[in-house]
Parts: C-alpha cells; structure tokens; sequence
C-alpha cells in the first residue's frame, strides 16, 4: 500500500493510492488515457491526482466531465468528494450544488454532462477528467481538447473495439496509455477480487 503525503499551506493530504496514481501523477504526457476493468482504481485514483494538482495552483477550472451528468455524479464527482470528507478538508460553504461546482485552493472544480451543449464550448480549463470518454463523441473530444491548456485524463472500461480513443488519440506523441486490472488496486477485499 502507498501513501502520498502532500504538505503546502499547512495541509496534509494522506492518500491511500495505487499504482495506478502514479502512473498518472508522474507521467509527462499531457494526455493521460486510462483503460482498466471493474475496480481497478482508475477514476478513484486520477480524482486523487487532480486533488493533488489543485493544491499546486491557483485560480484555475478544472473540469468532470461525462455524457450525462446523472451517471457523473455517481463515480468521479462521489469519490471527489469522498476523497475530501476522508481528508477532512470538505467545506459546505465551498460547494455550489445547484451549479456542480466546489472551490478548492481558489480553483474552480466543475462537473458537467455533455449532454447539455454549451458545456462542450463552455469556457477554457487548465486540467480535463473525461470520465467514461468511450461515450463521448470525437466532436465532444474536439471541441473539449480546444479548450484545455493543461493536463489531460480519460477513463474507460474496455467494452468497444472501435473507438476514436484507439485511432486517434492513444497514437499521438503527446499521450501516454495506462491500462491497469483489479490486481492495481491493493485496497480490493477478497470478496471482490473472488467473485472478479
């Protein structure tokens, strides 16, 4: 089991993390794609990643997105705020529920779905999360990608075969692919890993 500990401003951030965390958070790619099974950490730890960012920067936006905001709530936009109440570093007054957003360390954090259109050309972003990104069309990835001038990160599972992930974005010099299993995740009970 890993632990990153990240001390500035007098915070203490101590993360469980995988192996699947560093990968992405010591990757200098811009684009992170990550493609993984059922509880293999992917989305768990590039929330903890973006977590970690924002405490190294200020007054940026940093964007969750998925196809639908309903299905978004349910994954990264829980274990961002689950990652934050474990923390003990959640604050009420920070979290706009009506608009899906929280202010952490003067950064706008968003969650958006793209089924709504204006969220596609909102405005720009340092750092992207695509969550579940075989959903979403390669107009979406285009007109997200136009808008964003920092890192990048996509999660999947590996459910098609053809996918504009494969032919167009994993082949670019820029990109680094991270595929991980269930057997990344040391945090797994043996339950799980059984009926995995």
């Amino acid at each position: 089991k890993l632990i990153f500990r990240l001390l500035k401003n007098k915070l203490e951030l101590n993360l469980k993390t995988s192996s699947v965390f560093e990968r992405n958070y010591n990757s200098k790619k811009r684009i992170k794609v990550n493609q993984g099974g059922s509880r293999s950490t992917k989305t768990y730890s590039i929330t903890q990643v973006i977590l970690v960012l924002a405490y190294q920067m200020k007054n940026e936006v940093i964007t969750f997105a998925r196809k639908e905001l309903s299905t978004l709530k349910a994954t990264a936009m829980r274990d961002f705020f689950d990652i934050l109440k474990e923390n003990e570093i959640y604050n009420p007054k920070l979290h706009n529920k009506s608009d899906c957003t929280y202010t952490l360390n003067n950064n706008l954090v968003e969650f958006v779905g793209l089924d709504n259109p204006t969220k596609k050309r909102g405005a720009k972003r340092k750092i992207l999360f695509i969550n579940e990104a075989n959903e979403i069309t390669y107009e979406d990835w285009v007109q997200l990608i136009l808008r964003t001038s920092g890192d990048i990160f996509l999660d999947y599972n590996p459910s098609e075969e053809n996918s504009f992930i494969y032919e167009k974005i994993i082949p670019r010099d820029d990109c680094e692919y991270i595929h991980s299993t269930y057997l990344d995740n040391p945090f797994l009970e043996q339950t799980v890993i059984d009926e995995i």
